[in-house]
């Protein structure tokens, strides 16, 4: 996933998912379930665009993993 997210995903969100280029979000504060940030990844959202065609649906799986590994925790 982070190989993924280094290709396609750093430019706006950063290397740690906090850059915030062209109102990308904080992927370290981020809430979304797998569902929902995968259905993001698929569909796109406002300026963010569709991975559906360009990542397969295990490449959108690790992306997401690795993601989810940005967050920081609460209990930190």
């Amino acid at each position: 996933g982070r190989k993924v997210y280094e290709q396609h995903c750093v430019r706006c969100h950063g290397k740690d998912g906090t850059r915030g280029q062209f109102g990308a979000k904080n992927l370290q504060i981020s809430i979304l379930s797998d569902v929902e940030l995968q259905t993001i990844i698929r569909n796109g959202k406002r300026i963010m665009p569709s991975w559906k065609k360009k990542l397969s649906a295990e490449q959108i799986t690790l992306v997401t993993d690795y993601i989810k590994s940005l967050r920081v925790s609460v209990n930190q």
